[in-house]
């Protein structure tokens, strides 16, 4: 997913108006940041801890045995056995809704990517004769619908990408071209590395896992009957862990050098196909920023109410989604400058008829991120086939082996109403958006992007061809001396496809996702710190 994917995307810390809070991109240029959760290293070394260093070799051996099982911890847990409690003291700036919101919608993208390969009528519209699951409902059919939340991914990054240039620029005949230029500047390359150092420990994360042999639950290119849905792809099994290493190292470069740098189509990579987000991420981030400083020294209403609203509707009109958002979040970052961050008199004193429209957009737009991936051809689909009609014809509809792409147009625009109308209502931001779950799954966003794919492809399907052969649903037919799928049982094959994931592969992708984000991605952005400086003139 998205933007992740990326959002998609990694959790940073920034200092806003004297408040610090979670975000994806400014942490980078935030000199006074201060790391949200220590490091393995941190662990070893005692510095999360006030305990006076001890001598002796078992003294020290036990104390790295505690540090290390501390640090296996999910950080919430481990919070309360360390002496830091920044994270408990944590005081969320006005935009730290979205965050909160990156997190949310990164848990839907999983859910997605989970129960779509054992489920495939869910990316069905609801029609009230073949599809009448309640389920498949607008509304509720976000909680497991992925595409519309890579949408959002692209908005929030935009927002953050464009945060401090809105600053820079906001005020006319004020403009800082030092310092507009030093932060494009960085951003530029700021912007690959932080995504693709991640990535890169995926890649070889994922190649000791294939050689451990965790991911044969379903041997590579076989489809077993116990998933009726599409079987994602994954890496090929190699002789040894020199040749996995080798393979990851190849895939890698496809990635992350001919299909991101170069754009050749024609080159294809196995490893975590959710990543698909990434090079779409990189791309568009620096399109829009050739779009900022282009536009920089424009008059703020001609480039806020002119120029950037004709930009993302030519672009969305003619296939170009994908930037659109983006230049929509860079829109919403200049309208959230003014928004005065330190009055809760003016961000909660609201008329009813602006909260009634603002509420009328976000539920309009959640319907419109209900748009599902399969064309909506029945006759009765709560309304959705009224609208193919209107969709322009950069978005076909299915035909032949191609996809339907109509979901693309409609929930691109539902996905700016609802953001838009969220900026808006500061009271559904801190009911719905900022407490402690949506804020701590924002923080660990982009570590569950990248890892859910792998928990998934070794965990996940593992506890489910295990829970059909406890319960009797997989069974060895000797006769036909195969292993075969007892019919008749969707209820108890859907009980042990959902409790396998509540009590186990998303606990433990969670888990692995924590053990990630302090241990690859906050040290991405330690590193970043340290090179900044050591090459810049």
């Amino acid at each position: 997913m998205p933007n992740f994917l990326a959002a998609e995307e990694s959790q940073l810390l920034d200092v806003e108006n004297g408040e610090r809070r979670l975000s994806e991109e400014t942490l980078l240029n935030d000199k006074g940041f201060s790391d949200p959760a220590p490091s393995f290293f941190d662990y070893l070394t005692g510095s999360v801890s006030s305990t006076q260093r001890k001598f002796g070799v078992i003294p020290r051996l036990r104390r790295i045995l505690a540090k290390t099982t501390l640090f296996l911890l999910p950080s919430f847990i481990a919070s309360y056995f360390g002496s830091s409690d920044s994270s408990a003291s944590e005081k969320l700036a006005p935009t730290a809704w979205l965050d909160g919101l990156r997190g949310l919608a990164c848990a839907f993208v999983v859910i997605h990517h989970y129960f779509y390969e054992y489920f495939k009528k869910l990316e069905n519209p609801y029609d009230g004769i073949n599809n009448v699951s309640f389920i498949q409902l607008p509304f509720l059919k976000l909680v497991h619908h992925g595409p519309p939340m890579v949408k959002i991914f692209f908005i929030i990054s935009g927002f953050v990408l464009t945060v401090k240039a809105v600053k820079l620029t906001r005020v006319a005949g004020t403009v800082d071209g030092l310092a507009l230029i030093n932060n494009l500047s960085s951003s530029v390359w700021k912007r690959y590395l932080r995504l693709y150092i991640p990535c890169a420990a995926g890649f070889l994360l994922c190649a000791f896992m294939i050689s451990a042999g965790l991911m044969e639950a379903i041997p590579y290119q076989s489809h077993p009957k116990w998933i009726s849905g599409p079987l994602e792809r994954r890496p090929p099994t190699r002789d040894n862990l020199f040749q996995q290493l080798a393979f990851a190292f190849q895939d890698f470069y496809i990635f992350a050098v001919d299909i991101t740098l170069f754009n050749l189509r024609d080159r294809k990579y196995a490893t975590d196909g959710h990543l698909w987000t990434i090079p779409v991420e990189f791309k568009s981030s620096i399109q829009l920023f050739v779009f900022v400083a282009g536009t920089c020294t424009l008059k703020r209403w001609i480039r806020v109410y002119i120029l950037i609203p004709i930009s993302v509707v030519v672009l969305l009109h003619y296939g170009g989604w994908g930037l659109s958002l983006f230049l929509f979040g860079y829109f919403l970052a200049e309208l959230n400058s003014d928004i005065p961050p330190n009055s809760k008199e003016t961000r909660t004193r609201t008329s009813m008829f602006k909260t009634a429209l603002y509420t009328t957009m976000a539920i309009s737009g959640l319907f419109l991120l209900s748009y599902p991936r399969k064309i909506p051809s029945a006759q009765y689909t709560t309304g959705f086939q009224f609208l193919l009609a209107l969709t322009p014809a950069k978005y076909p509809p299915a035909s032949g082996k191609r996809g339907d792409s109509t979901h693309e147009f409609w929930q691109t625009i539902g996905s700016m109403l609802l953001v838009w109308a969220l900026l808006y209502l500061p009271r559904v931001q801190k009911l719905v958006l900022c407490n402690k779950v949506s804020q701590y799954f924002g923080k660990i966003s982009f570590a569950i992007y990248i890892m859910h794919a792998q928990m998934q492809h070794s965990v996940g399907y593992w506890v489910v061809v295990n829970g059909l052969k406890f319960v009797g649903l997989w069974r060895h037919d000797n006769g036909a001396k195969d292993w075969r799928l007892v019919s008749g049982h969707d209820t108890l094959y859907s009980a042990v496809v959902v409790g396998g994931f509540l009590f186990i592969t998303f606990p433990m992708t969670v888990c692995w996702a924590d053990i990630f984000w302090r241990a690859v991605d906050l040290q991405s952005v330690r590193f970043l710190r340290w090179l900044e400086p050591k090459i810049k003139r």
